[in-house]
């Protein structure tokens, strides 16, 4: 009997469908985290909202990373790599987080959380096609 194929690595990642249900979970929990700590550093410590919504974000991206890497993307990447990729696309994402942010609040005068979560919307599509295809590939 001939030995059965291998399966690659490709063919055993979850399907986008999957993967990107098991993103939005892990970016549900990493917002909920990110919007707590906005919230109680704008409401409880008085910092200003860019401030606290860039503080956040990294507060946020711990959670992010270790859903999306054993559930979202069941990714086989050695964290040694898997983790300076992260830390490169969260650069990209902070940078656009805080500019988009900076546009809708500050500039444009819209409530901090209006914007946060406006921004948030803008950043899920962006955020998945970098993970899947880089960071957790």
């Amino acid at each position: 009997s001939a030995p059965a194929p291998e399966v690659g690595r490709n063919e055993r990642r979850p399907g986008h469908r999957r993967s990107f249900a098991l993103y939005i979970v892990s970016g549900l929990a990493s917002v909920a985290t990110h919007y707590a700590f906005t919230i109680a550093a704008v409401e409880l410590l008085g910092w200003r909202a860019l401030y606290a919504t860039s503080v956040g974000f990294v507060v946020g991206a711990v959670t992010k990373y270790f859903m999306n890497y054993f559930l979202a993307f069941e990714s086989e990447e050695p964290h040694g790599k898997a983790i300076p990729r992260f830390a490169v696309m969260l650069l990209v994402l902070f940078a656009m987080n805080a500019a988009i942010f900076w546009a809708l609040h500050d500039h444009y005068g819209l409530h901090y959380m209006l914007a946060q979560v406006l921004t948030t919307g803008m950043l899920i599509p962006v955020g998945y096609i970098i993970n899947r295809t880089w960071v957790f590939r």
